[in-house]
């Protein structure tokens, strides 16, 4: 079993967005899908191959339930392929404030948290 190095807890999630700029090129419009989402970082899958840890990269996610649309940039911090697409770990340098909180009260709802910490502590008892 490998050790968990996140500090915060990834909650499942299907996510559009847009690679509007990775390693300094411009302009680019790459279609994306977030599958995951914490505060400090996601992961998502892209047909762009040249992606290196370490560079940076901006990004345009969307809730369309909630009607929300905002900048994310973040670093690279890996990548590996499946199949024929690249997945990427993301950490979050930066969103517009309130976004993250937004999402991930959507991808997470608290009450469905606090029933999970719940559940764990009446199994220990």
């Amino acid at each position: 079993m490998t050790e968990e190095r996140r500090k915060y807890k990834r909650h499942k999630c299907l996510l559009p967005g847009h690679v509007l700029q990775a390693e300094g090129k411009d302009r680019l419009i790459e279609r994306t899908t977030v599958h995951d989402f914490s505060r400090g970082g996601c992961k998502l899958i892209v047909n762009i191959v040249t992606l290196d840890p370490g560079s940076d990269i901006e990004l345009e996610l969307y809730v369309p339930e909630k009607g929300l649309k905002t900048p994310l940039k973040a670093e690279i911090a890996w990548k590996k392929m499946t199949d024929d697409k690249l997945e990427i770990g993301l950490r979050i340098k930066g969103m517009k404030k309130g976004a993250k909180k937004e999402i991930l009260n959507w991808v997470a709802p608290v009450g469905m948290e606090k029933k999970k910490k719940q559940k764990k502590i009446t199994k220990k008892e």
